[in-house]
């Protein structure tokens, strides 16, 4: 996983957002293309195959950030990785699982599968928060508040236009951390 980690945090972001958007507009485009008379009731099997690659790419993107930032943070102001790691696990494993038994599910099970939906979108905010704040230490050195990395969180939020400002951040403090281990 080092080698993935590598190439999504030192990747300018003009390659990030052509390798994360692109996977998206092929895949829809793949998706379609192969509807019968440009529509269907049925949402085919490789529809839902082509969202889990979409969200597992962003998901190493996420996984990326967050590690290297992690890593680069003072020891004492680290957080901890494992739930880190659960949380953006747990979102597309539920997506995964939501979207295989969405045709059969009643009104019940809909009731039962609600605290899995809110634990995954509780799960998605804290991935967000998880790589601004560790971003905002990084850069930083000391202790943040909310308000020093919530322009991070917001424009991570709003996905496609936060690669555009977070990504040359991150490649930044990549070249400064390279930097620092050769010498």
């Amino acid at each position: 996983m080092g080698a993935i980690r590598n190439f999504f945090v030192r990747s300018p972001h003009g390659q990030v957002f052509a390798i994360l958007v692109g996977v998206l507009c092929i895949g829809q485009i793949l998706v379609f293309s192969t509807y019968p008379n440009g529509g269907s009731v049925e949402i085919p099997v490789r529809s839902l195959v082509i969202a889990e690659l979409c969200w597992i790419c962003f998901v190493l993107w996420f996984w990326s950030l967050g590690s290297f930032l992690n890593s680069v943070v003072k020891a004492d102001l680290r957080s901890s990785l494992l739930f880190f790691r659960f949380a953006l696990a747990h979102p597309l494993v539920y997506m995964a699982a939501f979207q295989v038994a969405f045709d059969g599910l009643t009104p019940v099970y809909f009731i039962a599968l609600f605290p899995f939906h809110l634990l995954a979108m509780f799960c998605l905010i804290f991935d967000l928060n998880f790589v601004s704040k560790s971003l905002a230490l990084a850069e930083s050195g000391g202790a943040v508040s909310f308000y020093d990395y919530a322009g991070p969180f917001f424009l991570l939020w709003f996905f496609p236009l936060g690669i555009w400002f977070i990504q040359p951040r991150i490649n930044r403090l990549y070249a400064n951390a390279t930097l620092a281990l050769s010498s």
